[in-house]
């Protein structure tokens, strides 16, 4: 009579025991996405906001297309972010509802990356050999790392929820690529000296550590696709890395995209040495740095706090503009005819750079 009571008080200890421990791995197991999802606008939010400082300054001109493929990725962390916040708790039918809206809005991301992609090669008009065509390269990476997970995501909705939101989660980290770089170029992470590898990867990777300890939290283990998606993304980056700095696919993509650019109407002149004198000299402003602009057998010379001397082309006597890649440079003349300032013009960021010698 004794011995089933005791069996069953002890089945009952056990599974309340299990209870107990399951309920923070649960806890956990809802919100953590929505964490995530609140990140993801914090990392966008201090990349971007320099830019549209800028923006607003004057300094920095964006194109309306830019303004419309901003609009459309600021409404995918928001939507991210609804979803998570519906699924964390409990509103699965009013997530389902969204489903299809976030199926045309994930179209919409990939669309306009492409697009705006484009666009910046068609109006620059770049060489073959200019850094666009890297940057190119690495947002075909994050287009098809979007694209893949965010398809592979909406496919397996339905039957498996656990690789439904590990990969739309990895889609979204993806698109964090562009936030990152932009903190890099302000100088808010450093880039750890790394030529053969992104620096821009590695941070995108550290993004990876919270997935992987929500897995081993909630899980007691690694989730198989956490592992795959995470092969696949690295796999990716590291072809990215190796492809975008070979002559070999800038020689490609620039045949390739070539008869999209808008053509050149100035056509270069040869500047005399009258001419180029008062061009000559020191310009410093703390952002840039200090550009020297020198002349030797003829030809005009750029370099950045002494580094390597670039040629110059011109268009005019005051316009100039870096042969090999896009940047331009034109020469302001104060009330008495010397030159004072320069105009620096890279991708529609515009510095004015006084002369200082």
């Amino acid at each position: 009579m004794n011995k089933n009571p005791t069996i069953l008080v002890a089945d009952k200890s056990v599974a309340g025991n299990e209870l107990i421990r399951s309920k923070p791995r649960t806890w956990r197991a809802r919100y953590f996405f929505v964490f995530m999802a609140i990140l993801f606008p914090v990392i966008t939010f201090i990349g971007f906001y320099p830019s549209y400082r800028d923006f607003e300054a004057g300094i920095l001109k964006i194109h309306w297309l830019t303004h419309i493929h901003s609009t459309v990725m600021t409404s995918w962390l928001l939507l991210y972010l609804t979803q998570t916040l519906l699924a964390a708790t409990g509103n699965i039918k009013i997530h389902r509802r969204l489903g299809p809206f976030a199926f045309v809005l994930g179209i919409l991301v990939f669309m306009f990356m492409g697009i705006v992609s484009f666009h910046i090669l068609i109006v620059n008009h770049p060489p073959e050999g200019s850094f666009l065509f890297s940057l190119l390269i690495g947002n075909f990476f994050e287009m098809l790392s979007f694209a893949l997970f965010f398809t592979w995501g909406m496919l397996l909705r339905k039957k498996n929820a656990g690789a439904h939101k590990r990969l739309i989660t990895l889609a979204t980290i993806t698109l964090m690529v562009a936030a990152i770089d932009r903190m890099k170029l302000n100088n808010l992470l450093p880039s750890f000296g790394i030529e053969a590898f992104n620096p821009t990867f590695i941070y995108v990777d550290i993004l990876l550590i919270p997935l992987l300890l929500h897995d081993l939290i909630t899980l007691r283990r690694i989730h198989k696709f956490t592992w795959l998606c995470i092969a696949i993304l690295i796999f990716l980056q590291v072809i990215s890395s190796n492809v975008s700095g070979s002559p070999s696919w800038h020689k490609f993509l620039f045949k390739a995209t070539a008869p999209l650019m808008e053509k050149e109407k100035d056509i270069e002149i040869k500047l005399t040495d009258a001419q180029s004198v008062p061009l000559l000299g020191d310009y410093y402003e703390s952002s840039v740095g200090k550009l020297t602009v020198s002349r030797d057998s003829g030809k005009v010379y750029i370099q950045l706090d002494g580094g390597e001397k670039l040629e110059l082309g011109a268009t005019s006597e005051t316009e100039l503009f870096l042969k090999g890649d896009v940047e331009k440079f034109s020469f302001v003349k104060g009330t008495d005819g010397k030159i004072t300032m320069m105009k620096f013009e890279e991708i529609g960021r515009i510095y004015k750079i006084p002369k200082v010698k």
